[in-house]
């Protein structure tokens, strides 16, 4: 029954870059086609530049991986400007990065070191997504072969040369060969989306039978599936700091946060007769009006009327109220009166999230809310360059802890990669950058995912040894046939990268490399040996850092974070409760809001890190995002109470009985709540979870409701008791379904790291 715009101090980042328990599908084929053609068509033509007019090994080297850092690694995305702007950045970048490695470069253990920054960083910086996160890897290319090639500070001129030839030409080629505006097509799987939801509301709003309803659910429920699943198989996803990108990601969100809602409705006294007042029927226009034009604003149609949404909201709360009033003093049953108010508890929920939906559809959609509409919890409010520094600045408060997977992470790469720099050039290896690459390859984030990976680069290298040295053998005094099966290595190896399994990628990359290398300085087939050898070391490295730096992974690391998120929301639901019941004077819950949304924050990073794992788990990908999405729930019952007892001034004070009674269920729920934690942290496994009393709550409710009969002033004392309770209930509920699913995370955190 929670209604009305909820004003928040503090503006919170999106959960998840990827909002939903569903792995991305693998990279579409049509665009690995673009991708390795575009490689094939600019990645020849510069080399042979570099090689045959240039005669400098400095700019061949950094032309030819730049190359290949920047069209096949990154593949930035968007409208053709962003995308242009995106190449050119990462080109600057990229240079900058060069410079600072070639300068490091010629003395060992400051090389080391400046890795296990620069290593640290890039990673780290790739939690804001967007084209950020598809930099990674490049540039982490670009600054590992400068600093693994020993070189003078007066190579970095040519270096910087080579890098910038090949950015300029893969900028003109991603922005003119065969471009693929991802935005737009992510806008309209997210409009399809809303139009599910919107006839969902729809059909829930006229009452549609258990026949009628469930194929309309079937069909929303489908809608944001799929536009989830776009969006998690494209190459750029919005998932930035920036404003539109957190919206955008936050409007999936609530869009999947509507179904589940309808899915699992509040539940209701069975043969309530709704309250029949026409303000019910307006609510659902407007609620369906509303995330209607919320799929027409993010294809370029007209902005939603948010302020009606509001507007039916608040009176439908006051006419509810009168409805209540009126039939209580005619006589009617408290507990009939009950349950016509619980009929519509679905409903405003639903109406709530329709106006944070609508709200992130028009900023995604380049737009501003009106200054009226006060904005949801969850829409990114700050504008500009403000607005971004200071998102940035709190998603980096958020990560430096040591339970986050972002960090763990981070510190696995980076070390891992310093370690593969110190021993590659300690060593003296002729090909120093394919021992780090070699560790890059195969560093997971479990230690038998690196072990299974290491096998698997393995025997890739050997099957592209085999074939290149047979193919180097037989065309080695013909640099011409070399120079004509370059192009297909490179279509080939580029193809290969994102569309066929690891082992076939690591053949096809070994096979490109001797081609080229035998272009460079002819060496025959025994460049693959070397490659073999520098492969095996890299993958050395990368178990041992992965069995030293949290070999169990994400499986054990997403119980815990979602342990902290279940603590940090309990905290938050109490302060909420408190302020409805009149337990606690009025004051602001952004101290308990703000760790939340950060607790929220590392548990959508680890439950991403999980998904990537792909490892065999008790805890399926579904299950695990049932964990989340609870979370989110009881976060969405805080913000909502929050509501009822600030923007709507409801509080028990006019009913302290049942305030006292529904506080005693509320500690009771949320005290399993915090089991719940303890047990996904191992720290009790054994948690004695006490059920909810449906009938104390009950009681409570109906005590204040004939209270109300018989003392006016005691109405909204009476609805605040109500709300509160209809809310411990849902939680409760919700809570039963856990114990399951908790099971199952407890099991996967448990399993050995060698499993």
């Amino acid at each position: 029954m929670a209604s009305g715009s909820v004003t928040a101090p503090v503006e919170t980042p999106a959960p998840s870059r990827r909002p939903a328990a569903l792995k991305a599908p693998r990279d579409p084929g049509l665009a690995a086609l673009r991708r390795a053609a575009r490689a094939a068509i600019v990645i020849p033509p510069t080399f042979a530049f570099g090689q045959l007019v240039l005669h400098d090994s400095q700019n061949v080297i950094f032309i030819v991986f730049g190359g290949f850092a920047l069209l096949v690694m990154s593949d930035f995305g968007g409208l053709r400007r962003p995308r242009a702007l995106a190449y050119l950045g990462a080109t600057l970048v990229g240079a900058v990065l060069i410079a600072l490695g070639t300068v490091v470069s010629e003395n060992v253990a400051l090389a080391g070191a400046m890795m296990l920054l620069v290593g640290f960083a890039i990673s780290f910086a790739s939690l804001f997504g967007g084209y950020i996160a598809a930099a990674q890897t490049g540039l982490l290319l670009a600054f590992v072969i400068s600093i693994s090639v020993p070189a003078p500070a007066s190579a970095v001129p040519a270096r910087i040369a080579g890098w910038t030839f090949a950015g300029v030409l893969a900028t003109l080629a991603a922005v003119w060969l065969w471009p693929r505006f991802e935005h737009v097509m992510l806008h309209k799987s997210a409009a399809k989306a809303c139009i599910s939801v919107a006839k969902l509301i729809e059909g829930l709003g006229r009452g549609a039978t258990d026949r009628d309803l469930p194929p309309l659910l079937e069909a929303a429920r489908r809608a944001e599936a799929t536009a989830r699943q776009e969006y998690g198989a494209t190459a750029k996803r919005p998932a930035g700091p920036t404003r539109r990108d957190r919206a955008f990601v936050q409007l999936l969100t609530e869009v999947q946060r509507i179904v589940d809602i309808v899915d699992h409705p509040f539940e209701q006294a069975r043969n309530a007769a709704p309250p029949g007042i026409e303000e019910t029927d307006h609510l659902v226009a407007a609620t369906v009006a509303a995330i209607r034009s919320s799929a027409d604003v993010l294809t370029g149609g007209a902005a939603p009327d948010l302020r009606a949404v509001e507007e039916a909201r608040e009176r439908h709360r006051a006419a509810l109220d009168r409805w209540a009033s009126q039939e209580l003093r005619a006589g009617r049953p408290a507990d009939e009166v009950l349950g016509g108010l619980d009929v519509d508890h679905t409903l405003r929920v639903v109406s709530y999230l329709a106006i944070s939906l609508g709200s992130n559809a028009l900023i995604a959609a380049g737009g501003h809310p009106e200054e009226e509409i006060v904005l949801p919890v969850s829409a990114p409010r700050l504008e500009g360059v403000t607005g971004t520094t200071t998102r940035v600045m709190r998603a980096i408060r958020t990560h430096l802890t040591p339970t986050s997977t972002v960090l763990q992470h981070s510190l696995r790469v980076a070390v891992g990669l310093a370690l593969a720099v110190w021993l590659a050039r300690s060593l003296g290896l002729s090909h120093a950058f394919w021992v780090v690459l070699g560790t890059l390859q195969v560093l997971r984030s479990t230690a038998l995912g690196t072990g299974r990976t290491t096998l698997q680069a393995l025997a890739g290298n050997v099957i592209g040894v085999v074939i290149g040295g047979v193919f180097a053998v037989l065309a080695g005094n013909h640099p011409t046939i070399m120079w004509m099966a370059l192009p297909f290595a490179i279509f080939l190896a580029a193809y290969a990268a994102t569309t066929v399994g690891f082992i076939a990628s690591q053949a096809a990359f070994t096979i490109n490399l001797i081609i080229i290398f035998n272009l460079i300085s002819p060496a025959g087939w025994q460049v693959g040996l070397v490659r073999i050898e520098d492969v095996a070391i890299g993958a050395a490295i990368s178990i041992v850092v992965g069995l030293l730096l949290w070999p169990r992974g994400a499986r054990r690391e997403f119980g815990r974070a979602m342990a902290g998120f279940y603590r940090a929301a309990g905290h938050y639901l109490d302060d909420a409760f408190d302020r409805v019941l009149d337990f606690e004077p009025p004051a602001s819950l952004e101290p308990a809001r703000r760790v939340a949304v950060q607790a929220r924050e590392r548990a959508g990073e680890a439950f991403d890190a999980f998904l990537n794992e792909r490892v065999a788990s008790p805890l399926d990908p579904q299950t695990a995002g049932f964990l989340l999405s609870e979370g989110n729930h009881a976060m969405l019952a805080a913000e909502l109470l929050d509501v009822v007892a600030g923007r709507m001034g409801y509080r028990a004070g006019g009913c302290s009985d049942g305030a006292r009674a529904v506080h005693a269920q509320e500690t009771i729920m949320l005290k399993n709540l915090i089991a719940l934690a303890d047990q996904l942290a191992l720290d009790n496994t054994r948690p004695d979870l006490q059920p909810v009393s449906r009938e104390a709550l009950r009681s409570a409710s109906l005590d204040c409701l004939r209270r109300w009969r018989n003392e006016d002033r005691a109405g909204r004392g009476a609805m605040a008791v109500v709300i509160a309770g209809e809310w411990v209930q849902n939680i409760g509920r919700l809570e039963e379904d856990l114990e399951r699913p908790v099971r199952l995370a407890v099991e996967a955190a448990r399993t050995p790291w060698w499993r």
